[in-house]
């Protein structure tokens, strides 16, 4: 019988790792990161007027001066989870230890949420023309998400009997803490072939840097998360991809003196990942606390397992695409300005819509190949002894069903100009489908369907265009009422190396609330 499991943990965390492409409806993350983005509902994708159309439309490259470009996102994330067992009933943390569970008489808040805190979130980017129809541009970006969150491990109540308490939290197998650093840097070139048509493509080297802590059981049996009997098992993975591959292309086609077209794809390399393992058994007092003393004489560190390259994480990244129609409406003069500019040899092929535009409104409609993420594989290898248990190994196969299906999303945003090449406002919105059955919700990422909104504004001060943005994004809460399908890992070779019990009944709600300034000066 193998007693000692991480798999939980690796598989996870790989889904966290596939949160740094800044995807647009993947379901992964809300839509596209950037301040003008965020002020129009991410609808932008046929506008790409910044250089973080490296990344985002490569094709709108070819319009504009050089430049250089630099944001930052503020983003708060709510979230909280209730644990529920089959048929709604609270789920007790022991069978054979006098704990009430969450929800119950003299038991803790039945509701577990994160720790909240701004998070930044930074982009840089640059676009230098080499040619009439040429131009290069490159963007580094982080993941549109929290690259920190933390659950708690346990939680503190007050008895009516006993005074001060404290019980293992009821999420702990889904999520306890994640710590990541993730870049997508994206080289890419935009060319006019023709007026009114560009086309783009880019190369992306995405890199990732994971740290994450959650709970698996030694063994498994009836009588729920029962961390006494179980014998529960505290897991943190390290994990680390240096290189995953993709691309971006990008078209962009003025159909008529009013509107322009603009469509986008996105391919990327599995995330492929060595996963390093630390193992904690005899985690928690049979009162359940944390062990402060486990070994109680024996050697040190008698409980932990530590293991350098224990084993193998892939997870699919999905192909994504947009299309969106842009509805422009050019300022009086402005087609002769345009002209005089295409005309001269410094600024051959420019748009600013800030000064030829009176307002533009985009429509664009998005689609994320989420289907193919059915499961992140997690395999380590074999017979690697987990510490503290009597005869425990990890089992070779963790890994962890998702079930994802394809998200369709459609943004709908526009800007209006105030004062031509001064002043400019912006909002926008957009809504997302629903990516996941309720049965699979998981603490890694929230598939509910989403719905934001966004405002935001430019100023121009000489070179340089100073923008600000706040966007609230609305999740639809996932509810199985208590009869979750994903189950824990466990050493127990008889149940199949997973727990008896899910681990993820429940109702899982998120809100995103996020501000972002920039500053993009044209040379």
């Amino acid at each position: 019988m193998r007693r000692g499991s991480a798999g939980a943990a690796g598989a996870a965390f790989a889904a966290m790792v596939a949160a740094g492409a800044a995807r647009a409806s993947s379901g992964l993350d809300s839509p596209d990161i950037g301040v003008l983005q965020l002020g129009r509902g991410g609808a932008w994708v046929a506008r790409a007027d910044d250089p973080l159309a490296a990344y985002f439309n490569p094709a709108g490259l070819a319009a504009q001066r050089s430049g250089a470009h630099g944001g930052v996102h503020f983003i708060q994330l709510a979230q909280c989870f209730t644990r529920l067992g089959p048929g709604g009933r609270p789920v007790p943390p022991s069978a054979t230890t006098a704990i009430p569970a969450p929800g119950s008489d003299g038991g803790p808040d039945p509701e577990v949420c994160a720790e909240g805190g701004l998070f930044p979130n930074p982009q840089l980017a640059a676009t230098l023309r080499l040619s009439d129809a040429l131009a290069l541009g490159v963007a580094v970006l982080g993941p549109h998400g929290v690259g920190e969150r933390a659950w708690p491990e346990s939680l503190r109540y007050t008895h009516p009997s006993f005074g001060d308490m404290t019980q293992p939290s009821p999420q702990r197998y889904l999520l306890t803490s994640l710590d990541a650093l993730m870049l997508m840097p994206t080289l890419s070139v935009g060319f006019t072939p023709a007026e009114g048509v560009s086309l783009g493509a880019g190369f992306i080297w995405g890199t990732a840097a994971i740290d994450f802590v959650n709970f698996s059981e030694a063994l498994s049996g009836g009588g729920g998360d029962d961390f006494k009997a179980h014998g529960d098992l505290r897991t943190r993975a390290k994990a680390t991809d240096l290189f995953i591959p993709g691309f971006v292309l990008g078209a962009r086609w003025a159909a008529a003196a009013h509107l322009d077209l603009g469509a986008w794809f996105k391919w990327q390399d599995a995330v492929r990942a060595k996963t390093d393992l630390t193992i904690e058994s005899r985690y928690w007092t049979p009162a359940g606390a944390k062990d402060e003393d486990p070994c109680k004489g024996e050697a040190p560190k008698c409980n932990v397992t530590e293991e350098q390259n224990a084993g193998d994480l892939t997870m699919r990244i999905p192909m994504e695409a947009k299309l969106g129609l842009r509805y422009h409406r050019p300022r009086a003069g402005a087609r002769s300005a345009a002209s005089a500019r295409r005309a001269s040899a410094a600024e051959p092929r420019i748009r600013d819509p800030m000064a030829d535009d009176v307002f533009d409104v985009e429509l664009d409609f998005t689609w994320a190949n989420n289907s193919a993420v059915d499961a992140i594989e997690v395999r380590f290898r074999e017979g690697i002894p987990v510490r503290g248990t009597s005869v425990g190994t990890v089992p070779p196969n963790a890994d962890v069903p998702h079930r994802w299906r394809d998200v369709l999303g459609v943004r709908l945003g526009g800007d209006y100009v105030v004062l031509p090449s001064l002043l400019a406002l912006r909002a926008g919105g957009f809504f997302e489908s629903k990516g996941q059955d309720d049965a699979d919700l998981n603490l890694d990422f929230h598939l509910g369907y989403r719905i934001g909104v966004g405002a935001g504004v430019t100023a121009r001060v000489g070179p340089v265009d100073i923008s600000a943005a706040f966007q609230h994004t609305s999740f639809g809460a996932l509810d199985n009422g208590g009869n979750g399908r994903l189950k824990a890992v466990s050493g127990a070779a008889l149940s199949g190396y997973r727990s008896i019990q899910s681990v993820n009944g429940g109702r899982f709600e998120s809100s995103l609330d996020e501000f972002g300034l920039s500053g993009t000066m044209r040379f």
